[in-house]
Order: structure tokens, then C-alpha cells, then sequence
């Protein structure tokens, strides 16, 4: 059961809980690369996604209507075809979740997909089938569906995400046997791709990291309002993990999808902690994130 503790004091306060879809999905399409005239078509698109997004139910766990995880979803087109309906795009695609005890949303994920092409008329079917391919399109968004759920659930247990990241990896291991578009294989030029983070995230050697967002978030974030003390002592732990993951593959994908998530956020975490805090802080985040280390150096501010 998902956020079981927060769903038992919700049932001590009322028994009208509103249950529903479970994201608050926003998508954006970019043309401004794109030479059209017309261009009421991305716009219809926006709205279908949008639409099947959160519309479809990806789970069968209630979620209350305040519990709806944040997703937006940018599509940044640089051609497409009207003959052929043919779409060649890249997206970034972000989501969050509420930090209990405050009224600040923590980013869960931040990503760059470099590989987003896809056919698409006007009046094709949009729609998920669970163990079914019915298109680049539906596939692109029930991946990241179910993939923003394992995140979030991984947050709020150890590995309570794995039932949705399975839902992810057979969404991409029957695109890439009938799809054939970059993004969904092995071994491809960019490590940013959609197979890196499915494999990644439940491959037994980096198990490290999703204790790391476990204790990250609800151990750590969650609890800081009422501790900020230990909340930072948490995340040291949660590092410390991050650690392990590092000294065992330092380029990996999800290293990567941690840091573009969090550096930002830990850099003010620590900037509030207290100065025999902060060296330690330093130390670990430049060691296993060198690309920001002259972010994480404005703790010392």
C-alpha cells in the first residue's frame, strides 16, 4: 500500500477520500524549429496527450487527489514531415513530488531524451494495453507513466517502485522488438536513453541508489521540517550510497539522473547547515559528482 502511514491519518480525517487517475501530467509542444503555417495540429496534439495521460489509470493503488504526481513533459520538435506524419523530436521530462511538512515539490526526475520520433495523424488511436504494442507514441508516454510511478514509489519505500519499473521495462523490450527507433536498444552513442534507465534502475549492482532515494526522501526530506539537523544527516547517508553506485560505474545514466535532479537542491540544503557541516558536504558531493563541483563550492557561502 502506498504511503501507508500518511494514508491512515488521512482515514482519521475523513472517509470522503476522492481517489482517481494517478498524475497531474502537462505537455508542452515546442515548434519553433518546425516551418508550418498552420500549426494547429501540435496543439490538438498537446491536448490528446495530455488527455491520455492523466485520464489513464496506470495503476490499480488509490491515490488521493493530493498525492496526483507532478509530470511535465516537454517536446521540442526540430523537423516533421506532412507526408509522411513523420515527427523527429527530442523531450525533457520532469516530475515531482511534495515534501511532507512543507510547501515545497522535490524533483524526482529530470531527464533529456534525445530520441523522441514518432509517427502521428490525427486519427490515430492513443492509447496503453498492458503486453501490447500499439505504437512509438503510446509507448513513449506509458514508459515514462510508469516510470515517474517507480520513482515516486521507491521514494516512499524501499523498492516500492519495482511492480511499475517492470511495467517500463516491458514497454521497452516490446518496442524494441517492434519499433526499431533509437532510444530503446543497447548500446547506442548516447548513454541517455530510455534502455540505459530502465536496465540501470533495476540492475542488481546499482541497487545502491534506490536505497539512496529511499533515504533521500523520506527519510531526509520528509522528516527535515521537524529536524533539518538530521535531514542533512540522512542525505549524507543517502550519498554514501550514491558512493557505492559511483565507485562501481561513474558514468552510469542514473548517476547522472540523480545529480540533474538534485545538485541544485542539495547545493541549498547545505548551504543552511552548520560550518563543520558543510566540508564534509563539500568533500563527498565533488568527489562523486565532479561535473558541479564549482556548484556544490557556493556551500561554503
Amino acid at each position: 500500500m502506498r504511503r501507508i502511514l500518511l494514508s491512515i491519518l488521512f482515514l482519521s480525517l475523513t472517509s470522503q477520500l476522492i481517489f482517481g487517475q494517478e498524475l497531474f501530467c502537462k505537455i508542452k509542444i515546442n515548434d519553433q524549429q518546425v516551418q508550418l503555417t498552420d500549426k494547429s495540429i501540435f496543439r490538438g496534439l498537446e491536448q490528446r496527450l495530455t488527455e491520455f495521460m492523466n485520464n489513464t489509470r496506470w495503476t490499480n493503488e488509490p491515490i488521493a487527489t493530493n498525492e496526483k504526481i507532478e509530470l511535465n513533459i516537454e517536446i521540442i520538435l526540430s523537423g516533421y514531415d506532412v507526408n509522411t506524419y513523420e515527427y523527429r523530436a527530442s523531450a525533457i521530462i520532469q516530475s515531482r513530488r511534495p515534501v511532507y511538512g512543507s510547501n515545497y515539490n522535490t524533483t524526482l526526475l529530470s531527464f533529456n531524451d534525445e530520441n523522441w520520433d514518432f509517427k502521428y495523424q490525427e486519427q490515430d488511436r492513443l492509447e496503453y494495453q498492458d503486453g501490447q504494442f500499439l505504437g512509438d507514441l503510446s509507448a513513449l508516454m506509458g514508459f515514462y507513466a510508469y516510470y515517474v510511478l517507480g520513482l515516486d514509489f521507491d521514494s516512499f519505500a524501499l523498492e516500492g517502485g519495482t511492480p511499475y519499473f517492470n511495467k517500463s521495462l516491458q514497454i521497452a523490450s516490446l518496442a524494441q522488438q517492434s519499433s526499431g527507433r533509437a532510444g530503446w536498444k543497447p548500446f547506442e552513442r548516447s548513454v541517455r536513453t530510455r534502455y540505459n534507465l530502465i536496465d540501470n534502475i533495476l540492475n542488481e549492482r546499482f541497487r545502491p541508489l534506490r536505497n539512496a532515494y529511499y533515504i533521500y526522501h523520506r527519510k531526509a526530506l520528509d522528516q527535515f521540517a521537524k529536524d533539518p539537523f538530521q535531514g542533512r544527516k540522512q542525505i549524507m547517508l543517502a550519498l554514501e550510497q550514491v558512493k557505492k553506485v559511483f565507485k562501481i560505474s561513474p558514468n552510469t545514466v542514473m548517476l547522472l539522473v540523480f545529480f540533474d535532479a538534485k545538485s541544485d537542491e542539495l547545493v541549498n540544503i547545505f548551504k543552511g547547515a552548520e560550518p563543520i557541516e558543510k566540508p564534509k558536504a563539500i568533500e563527498l558531493l565533488s568527489e562523486i559528482n565532479i561535473a558541479n563541483i564549482s556548484k556544490y563550492e557556493k556551500i561554503k557561502t
